[in-house]
């Protein structure tokens, strides 16, 4: 540790150096009457967000309302894509990847250890996808966030006494546009066709907004819609979960083994629409009260389907060395600890069956909203003093409206080689799909329900600014926060008759349900040609599952419910310095945790729940604790056009929801299992270091340089380790009073880290209109045992390429991250591979009010791919394909 904060400062003096000498061999070739240049669109929004950065007393990155518009951003969450240090991801370990933007990483932190707010407070949020739900994060989803209500994001990559603690990578701070600000009857609108290459449909995407303010400019008020459909369709490999075998097939070996090889069909209509509002009023040069409001609201259902190579079932139901009577087992192959392939017969040589594939039918009704009221006030008291604050309430919400599951396997031999990244799978024997005989195979289970995870959160806080302005003393700052949150997970589940009688049996099957097959050119880019199947339709599910042995018995579900109430107080004091040339702040935020979790487990007694589930007992556990977060940043002005930042402060971050009071739960189709939460754990705590260089060395040009050191006291991670239950599956599956051992995780406080690098960006006017922005980041994150550290890509780049003049408007980007570990899925650590994209944005003026737009996403069609430990381990690929945007923007 001593030898790299040792080259924190030889790095941060070197840069120093660099960057004060620098100027000195600029000044000649500087032109005279630079300040008489008018630059607007592109140029302008660059020097806006250039100018905020350089006035700023943090360290921290802007984007600007018109640098959002200029590129095809359809979320915040592409907006920040692009800047220094900022990853994305699209989706959860748990969920894969989707074609959208999702989460936001600063400086290869997870997502959840990252604050997100909103004009200065705290937005509740909503997850669409079941486990999200229920996993119950702390991350926010910018799905739920269009570019079109921002006017500004900060990206906040240091800390300081009044902002809110829990971000320990970063906090992003999401500006909506205010009415006091625009030009009155301000108004603009956006019309355009989305075309997805893999759904092949265009859906609209529309929004406007309009803002009026009176002619004195002491009231003004803004409101905005947006409506956007968007179809999904995901093909793609997934391999769900790998567990450990002892002495395999009677060899003596200990070998990691997929559970189930899947060739996944995902599709979904994703319907997003929201209103946000801003009401301004100044009554006086001292007072200023705003009033404002944003709910959003996703559609976003789904259909699922995986059509999987039972590989657990096959080895958990073949004992012996192979080729005994007892197993089918062949042939297989073992290469460094893994079970790379095999093959199973039709039948073991004393005819017992195989049981080689199975299929799940999941349909989901789903939505999540997010929505916010808030009361802005500032009072200048006098001269030297200024109070403000604000207060409001926002809640949120994932629904899963209704899940039907539908799984149906067929008596079939199996062969698998592991490839990189798809697997290589076939099924000797099985009937030709689609055929009489390929739909009349044994029917295994039903099961799903309803999901609901409301967010929700009441805040006050108060400011206090005094202006001294004696000697170094500037400013001092006083301040106090209090919150009231709420987070839970809902689960109502269905039992079903029908499982019982059918079970095991041909009674019921996938020809009772059968709609069509997957698309023709299902899984062509991904080396799935000619691999489609049967798919089931939903409304012939509905109607077996409700209409036959007593419809569907629905019944609150404990083992995947729980709740979690967490009260929070804060205070802070700050005292803003500086002198001649520097300037900066030094202060102390002192925060109080209450916590109160709730949930489940068939062992705590006496029961509070008893259905036809069994009989749950509520655990409810309560702690508090306090946090002592010290605080400083240095800002000199080196020379004219270059700045320093030297920053150092303690933060922490709260574990997310679910890790705290998380459900217990079982997956009997792959034998894996969440242990639940600990509501014993501890929050993240670390100390952030900080130190940039930047050259301003021209207009619209900027050349930065930084290096920074998260070191991290403790981390919460996750353990797995074996343990054995018994199911009413593994019963059907293995005889009355059998169970199964299930590869189960949960969380813990873990040892500590490091997450240690540097950040460089140059932004360059090139002339006639052309220009171009880059930015590298090197992250080093690992545990003190050598670990990944979740979230965290070591190399990071974007360049993009822009030109503009009267007539058109264009932008190219390209973005790549390397390979990084997303989290823990089924009992194995998920890495998703290096990963690439290029958008690009055309608009074309046909007059000062009107454009036309053309954007593109993921132009080279790149694949998301994900493995286990190493590349040649494979865990997914999926293919989004590519998406293009055509229509107009109008403005007045």
């Amino acid at each position: 540790m001593r030898s790299f904060h040792k080259s924190i400062l030889t790095a941060s003096a070197s840069a120093l150096a660099v960057m004060v000498a620098m100027p000195a061999f600029a000044q000649d070739a500087k032109p005279d009457a630079v300040d008489a240049v008018v630059v607007t669109g592109i140029r302008a929004s660059l020097q806006k967000a250039m100018e905020q950065k350089r006035n700023s007393d943090l360290v921290s990155e802007v984007v600007t309302a018109e640098d959002i518009g200029k590129f095809p951003d359809k979320n915040v969450a592409d907006s920040l894509s692009r800047v220094s240090g900022v990853n994305v991801v699209t989706g959860s370990a748990a969920a894969g990847g989707f074609g959208e933007n999702e989460r936001v990483s600063v400086r290869g932190t997870d997502p959840n250890l990252n604050l997100t707010l909103l004009n200065g407070h705290n937005m509740a949020t909503g997850d669409w996808f079941v486990l999200d739900q229920t996993s119950g994060g702390r991350s926010f989803n910018y799905s739920m966030l269009p570019s079109e209500v921002v006017g500004r994001i900060d990206i906040i990559k240091s800390s300081a006494a009044n902002i809110p603690e829990g971000g320990v990578g970063g906090t992003v701070d999401v500006h909506t546009r205010m009415p006091l600000d625009l030009p009155s009857m301000t108004a603009n609108a956006s019309v355009q066709g989305l075309y997805a290459t893999r759904a092949e449909k265009w859906t609209p995407q529309v929004s406007g907004m309009l803002s009026w303010k009176n002619d004195a400019h002491t009231f003004g008020a803004l409101i905005g819609a947006f409506y956007q459909e968007r179809e999904f369709r995901r093909d793609g490999q997934e391999i769900l979960g790998y567990a450990s075998y002892d002495n395999f097939a009677g060899t003596g070996q200990t070998v990691l083994a997929p559970n189930l090889i899947g060739n996944a069909f995902f599709q979904q209509t994703r319907k997003r629409k929201g209103v946000d509002f801003v009401t301004q009023w100044q009554p006086s040069e001292k007072l200023e009260l705003a009033f404002s409001g944003l709910y959003t609201k996703m559609d976003a259902d789904n259909t699922n389907v995986n059509h999987m190579a039972w590989v657990s079932n096959l080895i958990s139901a073949n004992t012996g060395p192979a080729g005994s009577a007892g197993n089918a087992l062949t042939s297989y192959k073992i290469s460094n600890g893994i079970l790379t392939s095999a093959t199973w017969a039709a039948a073991s040589p004393n005819g017992t069956k195989s049981r080689g594939l199975v299929q799940d039918d999941i349909f989901r009704t789903a939505h999540s909203t997010s929505w916010d009221l808030n009361l802005d006030g500032t009072y200048h008291a006098s001269d030297n003093l200024k109070i403000s604050g604000n207060i409001g309430y926002t809640k949120g919400e994932g629904a899963t409206d209704d899940t039907e599951a539908w799984e149906t396997y067929w008596e079939t031999g199996m062969s698998y080689e592991l490839g990189a990244p798809v697997t290589k799978v076939s099924y000797p024997g099985l009937a030709a799909v689609g055929s009489a005989a390929y739909l009349n195979n044994d029917y295994s289970w039903s099961w799903g329900g309803k999901v609901e995870s409301p967010d929700e959160e009441f805040y006050a806080k108060g400011d206090v600014e005094y202006t001294v302005d004696s000697g170094y003393l500037k400013t001092l700052l006083f301040g106090g926060r209090y919150t009231d949150h709420t987070r839970e997970v809902n689960y109502t589940a269905y039992s079903w008759a029908g499982n019982g009688v059918n079970s095991g049996t041909s009674l019921v099957d996938l020809g009772t349900v059968a709609g069509g097959m997957t698309p023709s050119n299902y899984g062509e880019d991904i080396g799935l040609s000619g691999q489609g199947y049967t798919v089931a339709d939903r409304a012939k599910v509905l109607a077996t599952l409700n209409g036959t042995n007593g419809g569907r018995n629905f019944a609150y579900y404990p083992p995947l419910s729980f709740a979690v109430q967490e009260k929070t107080q804060a205070v802070y004091a700050m005292a803003k310095v500086g002198g001649d040339r520097w300037r900066g702040n030094v202060g102390v935020r002192a925060v109080h945790t209450d916590q109160d979790t709730t949930q489940y487990s068939a062992s705590v007694t006496p029961s509070t729940v008893s259905n036809q589930f069994g009989s749950f007992g509520a655990r409810n556990v309560k702690r508090d604790y306090w946090d002592v977060l010290p605080s400083a940043t240095l800002v000199v002005n080196a020379d004219d056009d270059v700045v320093v930042r030297l920053s150092a402060a303690k933060v922490m971050s709260r574990p997310g929801y679910a890790q705290l009071a998380g459900a217990f739960s079982l997956n009997d189709t792959a034998v894996t299992g969440s242990a639940g939460g600990n509501p014993e754990l501890d929050p993240f705590r670390a100390w952030q270091f900080n130190a940039a260089a930047e050259w301003y060395y021209a207009p619209e040009a900027l050349l930065s340089v930084g290096v920074f050191l998260l070191d991290i006291d403790s981390y919460i991670t996750s353990t797995t380790y074996k343990e054995y239950h018994v199911t009413e599956q593994t019963q059907k599956r293995l005889g009355t009073g059998k169970g199964d051992t299930f590869t189960m995780t949960g969380p813990i406080n873990g040892d500590g880290g490091t997450n240690r690098g540097f950040e460089v960006t140059l932004q360059q006017p090139i002339g006639g209109g052309f220009g171009f922005i880059g930015n590298y980041t090197y992250s080093d994150a690992k545990t003190d045992l050598g670990k990944p550290i979740d979230g965290s890509s070591k190399h990071t780049y974007n360049l993009t390429g822009y030109f503009e003049n009267d007539l058109i408007s264009a932008r190219l980007a390209y973005n790549y991250r390397s390979k990084f570990k997303s989290g823990v899925d089924r009992g194995t650590d998920m890495f998703q591979d290096n990963f690439s994209s290029l958008d690009g944005s055309v608009s074309v003026n046909i007059s000062k009010n009107v454009a036309l737009t053309f954007d593109a996403q993921n132009l080279t069609n790149e694949k998301l791919k994900y493995f286990v430990g190493t590349p040649d381990v494979p865990r997914a690929i999926y293919d989004n394909g590519r998406t293009f945007y055509a229509g107009a923007r109008l403005k007045f």
